[in-house]
């Protein structure tokens, strides 16, 4: 009787690379980007802002829709003096806590740091241009009015008109929704 050979199977493989595939996707997220995890040479900033940017205003589109508040995606300044660039915040619509019921106002609030949308820093070596509802808009001008709603996803399903594309060199992204409010990312 001739022994098992030496090796693997390929269902131990399977479940392998599976559990690799989770580890590197859930550090991933946690991270915003591979470029994050393994450091970045800002080669490809434009390609990571903006599957950043996908994923984060698919979150808050479903979470407008869960929640049954809009959420909104806003322009601020870098939390430091020191960086240049434009960061992406995220808020919502809800009532203000405390008083009675009358005497709570609707007002847009930034997103709480429990949730699972996060601010993504635009590198100043990253292109943006906004256009909002058919208009170019200045990203840069827009972090004037911090707290300012600049798209907005509506509890249903529905979202600003936009199109939003990033640059580096010759990469070019273009981010855009469709009139049913899927956000998806489009070939130049």
């Amino acid at each position: 009787m001739q022994g098992r050979a030496q090796g693997f199977t390929l269902i131990e493989v399977l479940v392998v690379m599976t559990i690799m595939g989770l580890i590197v996707s859930v550090v991933t997220l946690s991270a915003g980007s591979l470029s994050a995890v393994f450091g970045d040479d800002s080669e490809g900033a434009a390609e990571s802002a903006a599957d950043a940017l996908l994923m984060l205003m698919t979150a808050a589109s479903s979470q407008a829709v869960l929640g049954g508040e809009p959420m909104a995606l806003a322009f601020a300044s870098p939390s430091t003096a020191s960086e240049d660039g434009v960061t992406v915040t995220w808020l919502r619509y809800a009532r203000t806590a405390g008083g009675s019921v009358r005497d709570r106002q609707a007002v847009w609030q930034q997103v709480s740091v429990q949730s699972q949308l996060r601010d993504v820093n635009l590198p100043p070596n990253v292109g943006s241009e906004l256009i909002i509802e058919g208009e170019l808009v200045n990203t840069r001008s827009l972090t004037e009015y911090p707290g300012t709603p600049a798209l907005v996803f509506f509890p249903t399903g529905e979202s600003t008109a936009f199109e939003w594309s990033l640059s580096q060199e010759d990469q070019e992204i273009t981010l855009g929704n469709t009139t049913t409010g899927l956000i998806e990312r489009r070939q130049p």
